[in-house]
């Protein structure tokens, strides 16, 4: 069963420092998934500057080295090659204990495998939303389903070989018409290879996708996206919300002010309204957005046991 959103309302603070921080190392993709809205993103495509980056992990080292370090947002990571090893050994050396990285996996080949794994990152998460090749290569557009599988596959097996303990491995499902057919026969194929698996529900990322309109099934709560997360672009621009991927609504740049300071006038401005439930109040891209109502996922260790986030900001995040 899909967590409740109100069950996850109910554990959501607001704290000085934001559990989840997503740094975007670059906002180009190689995929044109059915999905996503990355080819009607209008702000500029680019690549995160390492200097900018070194200040931001410096920070969290600082305030909070148990934060979630997300390299993603909203391009594949992994275009990025060397530099994404650099980013991990850079953030794991200054202390921080939960880096976690997602991907679409169509780049993850024997070379790159091997660097994850020799880079000491916690999390791999690698979406994969079919079995068949006509159902994943329809969601997926661009990509060629049997290399995704080959690649994941080939991480697994070195994962194992390598006895590489730490770093857990997620394949991600998001369940939608097209694919609800197969997700049972993914999960028990990855299962079986020794993978955490995650299903979570189609998002329309702030109506960016006007074909997908996640319904509500309650009245509105506050939503888990506003309140522990902050997104930062490759140029430095955190954005209100991580739905907001074409950063409409800017609350702060970190070339210029700290991560902290931006998040706290975040949560005068925009969260504690959600808090409040004063949703009247908040940008008109939050007032207009659904994707509140399709927080909470199925997650599964390689066990088939349910796992459940911590949302502890002194913990590991599994």
């Amino acid at each position: 069963m899909y967590e409740d959103v109100r069950e996850v309302e109910s554990r959501l603070e607001m704290k000085d420092f934001p559990l989840n921080i997503i740094v975007e190392p670059g906002n180009y993709c190689n995929l044109n998934c059915s999905t996503c809205a990355n080819n009607k993103l209008t702000r500029p495509k680019g690549t995160m500057n390492i200097l900018l980056y070194k200040k931001i992990v410096d920070e969290i080292a600082r305030e909070n080295p148990y934060a979630r370090l997300w390299l993603d947002f909203y391009g594949e990571p992994l275009l990025q090659k060397y530099k994404i090893y650099y980013m991990v050994d850079y953030a794991r050396k200054k202390g921080l204990v939960n880096i976690n990285i997602n991907t679409n996996g169509t780049l993850l080949d024997r070379e790159m495998a091997e660097m994850l794994l020799d880079s000491g990152i916690r999390f791999i998460s690698i979406d994969c939303d079919g079995f068949s090749k006509e159902v994943y290569e329809k969601i997926r557009v661009g990509a060629d389903r049997d290399v995704t599988y080959a690649n994941i596959e080939y991480l697994l097996k070195r994962k194992q070989e390598l006895l590489v303990k730490d770093t857990i491995v997620e394949v991600k499902v998001m369940e939608m018409e097209e694919n609800r057919h197969e997700v049972d026969q993914i999960l028990a194929y990855w299962r079986q290879r020794g993978a955490w698996t995650t299903t979570r529900r189609l998002i329309s990322w702030a109506g960016m996708c006007e074909d997908i309109k996640p319904k509500a099934q309650t009245s509105r709560v506050a939503c888990a996206n506003a309140v522990g997360i902050l997104a930062i672009t490759w140029d430095g621009k955190a954005v209100n919300c991580v739905m907001d991927v074409d950063a409409q609504y800017v609350c702060g740049d970190v070339t210029q002010s700290s991560v902290k300071d931006i998040w706290i006038q975040r949560n005068r401005d925009m969260v504690s309204k959600h808090m409040e439930h004063r949703f009247e109040e908040l940008p008109e891209i939050c007032q207009s957005c659904t994707d509140w109502a399709i927080i909470g996922e199925e997650r599964f260790d390689d066990q088939g046991n349910p796992v459940q986030k911590d949302y502890g900001h002194r913990n590991k995040m599994l």
